[in-house]
């Protein structure tokens, strides 16, 4: 992904190869969110952001135990609100309605501090399938993509636990 991010019509039509198909998975993304009261707002973006920075104000997060916030933050600012999480204005509002802003977190973020474990964590991701998310990676070896339906947790439970 460029660091600029990408058009989101062009991102779709090249990730899923064509307008249609694309189309057809958010469609199924809408609705098991509405079955979770999960109003997504696709139309509302438009660009593909580069998420890069925002993998670094999770990992500052994780400092300040606020990761869980700031992940709901991040995926609320891009699905429902259409937001740019790869802005770094965006990411330092996010800071502040998280309550993990200080003087340090945006030379953080801009720095190379870290970035190389942050990369080969990405590397590592998409070694175990990891292509979109939300993701759930169970006993670090199976993975669960995008949205689901509860029955697909269920169902990876039961395997789980008849491998035990």
């Amino acid at each position: 992904m460029p660091s600029e991010g990408i058009e989101r019509k062009l991102y779709l039509s090249t990730k899923f190869g064509s307008k249609k198909n694309a189309q057809s998975i958010y469609n199924k993304i809408e609705d098991e969110g509405k079955l979770n009261n999960i109003y997504f707002q696709f139309d509302n973006i438009k660009k593909t952001p580069n998420t890069f920075l925002s993998h670094k104000l999770l990992a500052y997060a994780h400092t300040k135990q606020k990761q869980f916030e700031v992940l709901e933050s991040l995926f609320y600012q891009y699905f429902i609100e259409g937001n740019d999480i790869g802005d770094l204005t965006i990411l330092l509002e996010i800071a502040k309605a998280t309550n993990i802003f200080d003087n340090n977190i945006e030379k953080y973020i801009i720095s190379t501090q870290h970035n190389q474990n942050l990369l080969n964590e990405e590397k590592q991701a998409r070694m175990m399938g990891v292509n979109s998310v939300p993701c759930f990676i169970f006993n670090k070896e199976y993975v669960l993509s995008g949205a689901q339906p509860k029955e697909s947790f269920i169902k990876m439970a039961k395997s789980l636990n008849n491998n035990v």
